[in-house]
């Protein structure tokens, strides 16, 4: 494939829901498995209609939050202690996980969603990679 959109799933079942969609619209995929974390990745070359790509957009939205959930509630160790971690994409496509307290991202993800808190994220790995020292009002 050459240019892809990648779509990212972290449970089986809801990626199923996803790639019957491709299926669905006769789009041809690639899936891989994610090197840190194991996750799902759906490959899907670009160049398809707009609309299209709306709806596949708005379904994976919606489907991310049911991923979200499912991984939030099998987050549990054997021990009992709960876990969890926010997926990073640095630059130079390399890729980590930082481990966060699973009682703050619970709290965090009651009052924005899991978008709003990647695009925070996402900020703030770029602001890290590439620091930027002029004053915030002139940026």
């Amino acid at each position: 494939m050459n240019e892809t959109l990648e779509y990212l799933f972290f449970t089986q079942d809801i990626a199923d829901q996803f790639i019957a969609a491709l299926h669905q619209h006769d789009l041809h995929f690639e899936r891989e498995i994610e090197s840190v974390q194991g996750a799902i990745v759906l490959k899907i070359a670009e160049g398809v209609d707009d609309d299209l790509w709306d709806t596949l957009d708005d379904l994976y939205d919606e489907l991310s939050e049911a991923d979200q959930a499912l991984v939030e509630a099998g987050l549990e160790h054997e021990d009992n202690k709960s876990t969890a971690g926010i997926y990073l994409q640095l630059a130079g496509g390399h890729q980590t996980i930082a481990q966060v307290d699973p009682d703050v991202m619970s709290r965090m993800l009651t009052v924005i969603t899991t978008e709003e808190m990647n695009t925070f994220v996402d900020t703030i790995v770029r602001s890290v990679e590439t620091p930027d020292d002029s004053p915030i009002c002139k940026r």
